[in-house]
């Protein structure tokens, strides 16, 4: 009979084990990400990870058939990787491969929240390709704060 309960209580281990596994795996699917070991092979490169409040956005017309650059000014809220600190102003640009809106558009993103993957802490204009920045939604932080716990906000 002791030996039937050990079993069962082994087995019960070994399936919460697996559920906490499955749980854990999930919070990196936003991302992209199979699971922690994935996400930290793409965001291990990058010496900083932060999220900021964007506090101006502006694009540049450079005409015909040319990428549109958005520039965009914000702050740091927090940093999950890096030496980037609370409130210090970032200035980042991503260029876009359509042409230039010729309306303003209907949602300025002034206070948004965006996530940000860089290599540089610089107070000159970072330039951001796709992946490298993106906006921020709560079910990104999970795995952030999974990989890169004990940050200060």
């Amino acid at each position: 009979m002791r030996q039937f309960a050990a079993i069962f209580i082994l087995g019960l281990l070994a399936f919460a084990g697996c559920r906490s596994a499955d749980r854990n795996a999930a919070m990196f699917h936003p991302w992209g990400a199979d699971d922690a070991d994935h996400f930290k092979s793409r965001s291990d490169p990058y010496r900083h990870i932060l999220v900021a409040r964007v506090q101006e956005c502006r694009w540049e017309d450079l005409g015909p058939h040319r990428k549109t650059p958005y520039h965009f000014k914000a702050t740091v809220i927090r940093t999950f990787k890096g030496d980037w600190s609370v409130s210090e102003g970032i200035s980042f640009v991503h260029h876009v491969d359509a042409p230039a809106p010729t309306a303003s558009p209907s949602h300025q993103p002034s206070g948004d929240l965006v996530f940000i993957f860089t290599n540089e802490h610089t107070t000159d204009e970072i330039a951001l390709d796709t992946g490298e920045w993106g906006h921020y939604r709560d079910e990104l932080a999970p795995a952030l704060e999974y990989l890169y716990p004990d940050r200060s906000r």
